[in-house]
């Protein structure tokens, strides 16, 4: 799937996104249209297509319970760093065309929506949170301030380790939080 990806992203940044096709994808990778369809579906899920989900959870739930968006942060900051470290390039790749492409926008918003449910579950179950309102918020926040982290990254053309950035994104948070 991977070689897959790698092979798309070449031919969406040479050709661009809507002139490249799913058969075109699968003849670049040397594989049958149908085995690339079976995998992924859509161009936008091959683009999107990653792996990240469970390492992020896992390294969440470590760190909980605990101060919530704490734990959410320093879990996704955990679980990158191996990611980022062999393969921001890719990471950055990635991003930036799933930020620029409308169709994927919209594909994207339905991970997110899923991101911010698995969190909110995360953080009822592991978190101590008690109200269902609560969690939503917190997992909701959590995830807008990391697709905006992710879209500053992207801008600034991953100059600054997005380890940097998030944590420059949750720290406005914490600035415009009253104090307890």
């Amino acid at each position: 799937m991977r070689r897959v990806q790698e092979v798309a992203l070449d031919l969406f940044e040479d050709r661009g996104f809507g002139s490249v096709t799913i058969e075109k994808i699968a003849a670049a990778a040397e594989l049958g249209p149908a085995t690339v369809y079976r995998n992924f579906g859509t161009k936008e899920r091959i683009l999107l297509w990653d792996d990240y989900d469970p390492a992020l959870f896992a390294q969440i739930a470590d760190r909980l319970p605990g101060p919530p968006v704490a734990a959410m942060l320093e879990g996704v900051i955990a679980a990158l760093a191996p990611i980022y470290k062999r393969d921001h390039v890719r990471l950055l790749r990635r991003t930036r065309l799933a930020l620029s492409i409308p169709s994927v926008v919209a594909a994207s918003a339905a991970d997110m929506m899923a991101l911010r449910a698995g969190l909110s579950r995360l953080l009822v179950e592991q978190g101590g949170i008690k109200s269902t309102l609560d969690a939503d918020v917190l997992a909701a926040t959590f995830t807008a301030t990391l697709e905006v982290a992710l879209a500053h990254w992207v801008a600034a053309k991953g100059a600054t380790p997005l380890a940097t950035v998030l944590r420059r994104a949750f720290a406005v948070l914490q600035r415009f939080s009253p104090k307890a």
